[in-house]
């Protein structure tokens, strides 16, 4: 029963500091702008043009619903459209930019919701958003659930405290855009799965389950830090499974690639029926689907009229990870203190239970898990070099998340060895 109250409180906790920054642990400024963030008038626009057509209108996709016929700006359309939302106006549309890049599956369902019911829009969206904030609370807690059960209830509560001034998690949570909660689905499912199932795991249980987990995510925010999510989902695998062995390495990759194929492939076969919809044209959705790859890989893109800026923005930094570790994790109203001060401090709590010899396996994955994030800052610089706002989020997938584990359970072990001398 304590046990049972203490996650409630947690979830209470992460979801008020999501939803409302109960606590002020994110800065002022980005709170603010992340409730009307850039990409999240996207969903306004999907929503705002399902209202006025259908669910599949304009293919279905999210995108910038113009209220006049000022074309100079996204930016300053999109904060239109929302302004005509929340005052539950049906403006004339004078055009529809739609954003081609995702399905926009989660807009897809806002807009089913609101066919259905037809609340009032400011209702509509707070019932989206405390959503997301609830579904990432709780996965959190899942994830502190999994570290009571393996390593007890102070490195449980310790990884907590630590977690939540971690405002990076939390910034975005609420957003009915970017639905982060979904990067953690896999990942805490297999950490439970293998946990319940130690050497009698079924495999086709497991791709199975993977395969739908996968498409969930494929569906609420497309291909959108694939890398890192395709590597933050394997970590529980490799944790409890992992041999140096030649079959381990073959079950592995091709149990993998099944898991991705199928949801893979209808995701795209979705996507182009969607282009099929909009332009009448399937080889459209193919020749998009290879500019967008190339824009979030190609460090020599360039963009053009209202984006050229961002051409600018991509030369500031010449090392990318260093602007990433350069970043500050806590609210920057309070302190400054750098991604680097996390990993200096996971090295020390490595180093020390590596010497004591306390779940090595559990020190190796966490450090196997930093290639989550360092993938896509790696193979994809040019949309880390752009969305400073939104790509820290990718150091707790899982790695910072392990890392703030592994310095709980060192502070835990070191305290039990005080206490005994």
């Amino acid at each position: 029963m304590k046990n049972k109250f203490i996650y409630l409180l947690f979830i209470f906790l992460f979801f008020c500091n999501t939803q409302f920054n109960l606590f002020h642990l994110i800065p002022k400024e980005r709170f603010e702008y992340s409730k009307v963030e850039v990409s999240e008038t996207l969903i306004i626009g999907k929503l705002l043009n399902s209202q006025q057509g259908g669910i599949f209108e304009d293919g279905g996709f999210t995108g910038i619903f113009y209220t006049d016929n000022d074309f100079s700006s996204r930016n300053l359309a999109g904060k239109k459209s929302y302004d005509k939302f929340v005052n539950n106006e049906r403006p004339k549309k004078y055009y529809y930019w739609a954003y081609k890049s995702q399905i926009g599956g989660q807009a897809i369902l806002y807009s089913v919701f609101d066919k259905i019911f037809g609340l009032d829009n400011n209702v509509e969206i707070l019932i989206f958003r405390m959503l997301n904030s609830l579904s990432l609370s709780i996965l959190l807690t899942l994830i502190l659930v999994w570290v009571k059960r393996k390593f007890g209830l102070i490195t449980c509560v310790v990884s907590f405290l630590l977690i939540l001034p971690n405002y990076w998690i939390f910034l975005y949570g609420k957003s009915t855009w970017w639905c982060n909660w979904v990067y953690f689905l896999p990942f805490v499912y297999s950490l439970f799965y293998f946990e319940k199932n130690k050497g009698d795991y079924n495999i086709k249980k497991y791709i199975s389950i993977f395969s739908l987990l996968f498409f969930v995510k494929f569906w609420f925010t497309g291909f959108e830090f694939i890398t890192v999510f395709l590597i933050s989902s394997a970590i529980p695998y490799i944790y409890y499974v992992f041999e140096n062995k030649l079959s381990f390495y073959f079950k592995f990759i091709w149990s993998h690639i099944l898991i991705v194929v199928t949801p893979l492939i209808l995701t795209v076969l979705f996507q182009l029926y969607q282009f099929k919809l909009l332009t009448g044209n399937f080889g459209d959705g193919i020749a998009h689907l290879v500019d967008a790859y190339s824009r979030r890989a190609n460090g020599e893109y360039v963009y053009k009229g209202e984006y050229a800026y961002l051409n600018t923005l991509k030369q500031y930094h010449l090392d990318i990870i260093l602007r990433y570790v350069g970043g500050s994790f806590i609210n920057e109203d309070f302190i400054k203190l750098p991604f680097i001060v996390i990993i200096i401090l996971g090295i020390i709590s490595s180093v020390f239970l590596y010497i004591k010899n306390i779940d090595r396996k559990l020190i190796a994955t966490t450090w196997f898990s930093m290639l989550a994030p360092l993938s896509w800052l790696i193979l994809f610089k040019e949309h880390a070099h752009i969305h400073p706002h939104v790509d820290f989020f990718i150091w707790y997938c899982p790695f910072l998340i392990l890392l703030i584990i592994v310095i709980s359970l060192a502070f835990f072990s070191f305290l039990k060895k005080d206490k005994g001398c």
